[in-house]
């Protein structure tokens, strides 16, 4: 429950300070000694709050403190950078969906406040939400410049928190010498003076096992598919089939959105992604919405002397629900090859 104030009262008070700070982080450009012990995490360079537990996941950091007396708490998540669309405006909106809207059922639109000096804008937006029964606010405060985004979230119960989270947004520096030229979809890596502007297919399957004639029993396949159009927009389909023990289920995924690339950098960001189940007879069993994983690769084309061909490699650090497990390779670990020769044949 949040103490001694009313929601309002608490939305009120965190704008204040919140976007009273967004000035004070104009410095966080230049050259500043910090007084306490600086932290850092791809480009923001910050203080962190004392005492707080500190948790690395995939993509970001999270700082959380619990007050069990005042039944209070608060969590600051630390988000990874990612390539800007070069609008800072469409840069808050889609980290606004994936870390607010969606996860938390949050208003989609909300009222924003915005900045901007020496090449970094900074949006912020507050809004009330409800988790398992428990009434808090979401504070996201997105940072672009230099062709970089990236955000910060605050969520808490209680204005007890206000304080803390105003100074660790004041001690944020940004980092932009290791900043990204203004995207366009049709850049290569340098690799190949091939784009990679096409359908682009993968797949593998399994074998699990014998019947009693000691036929090899298929455990499923899965197929995927990327189409980069040169306008900047891409389409992703795939079809996975669970094997023998599920053999009346095909489940298809079909996705859309927008990419970028700079360079050897890919950024693929999702605006709609949902996955069909259906039988063997083609009959909706069921649809569900997948979360919108915007996700960054570096990518190269390579050519494979043996099978004589091209593909697209896609390499990240963690492997996606979208790509699913990593391809098997020695030259490129930790990565997702894609031919154009290879055309999935498509039960649906």
């Amino acid at each position: 429950m949040i103490a001694a104030v009313s929601r309002m009262g608490i939305i009120m008070k965190v704008s204040k300070i919140v976007f009273g700070f967004i000035a004070l982080m104009f410095c966080l450009c230049a050259a500043r000694p910090i007084c306490c012990q600086s932290e850092k995490f791809d480009i923001i360079e910050y203080t962190p709050p004392k005492s707080w537990s500190k948790t690395v996941k995939e993509g970001a950091v999270v700082y959380t403190d619990i007050n069990k007396a005042a039944n209070a708490f608060c969590v600051l998540t630390i988000y990874k950078s990612a390539t800007s669309s070069n609008d800072a405006n469409t840069d808050f909106t889609n980290d606004w969906k994936t870390f607010v809207a969606k996860p938390f059922r949050a208003e989609e639109n909300p009222q924003t406040d915005s900045q901007t000096a020496d090449g970094w804008t900074i949006i912020s937006a507050t809004a009330p939400i409800e988790t398992d029964g428990v009434k808090s606010l979401a504070i996201l405060t997105t940072f672009s410049g230099y062709g970089m985004t990236t955000s910060v979230l605050a969520v808490s119960n209680s204005d007890m928190y206000v304080k803390p989270i105003g100074a660790f947004l004041e001690s944020i520096k940004l980092d932009k010498t290791n900043g990204r030229s203004k995207p366009s979809p049709t850049v290569n890596s340098g690799s190949s003076s091939n784009s990679f502007i096409g359908r682009w297919a993968k797949s593998f399957s399994g074998t699990m096992g014998r019947d009693q004639s000691a036929n090899v029993l298929n455990s499923g396949y899965y197929k995927s598919q990327y189409t980069f159009n040169s306008d900047g927009t891409y389409v992703f389909k795939a079809e996975k089939w669970l094997g023998y023990t599920k053999s009346n289920e095909f489940w298809m995924t079909d996705e859309s959105g927008d990419y970028t690339v700079v360079g050897e950098i890919l950024t693929i960001m999702p605006k709609k992604s949902m996955t069909t189940l259906k039988n063997r007879e083609g009959v909706v069993l069921g649809t569900q919405a997948n979360p919108l994983e915007r996700t960054t690769y570096k990518w190269t084309l390579y050519y494979f002397a043996g099978i004589k061909e091209t593909d697209l490699i896609l390499h990240t650090d963690n492997e996606t629900r979208r790509d699913g497990p990593f391809g098997s390779n020695d030259l490129f670990p930790k990565s997702y090859f894609f031919s154009q020769k290879y055309v999935p044949e498509w039960k649906f």
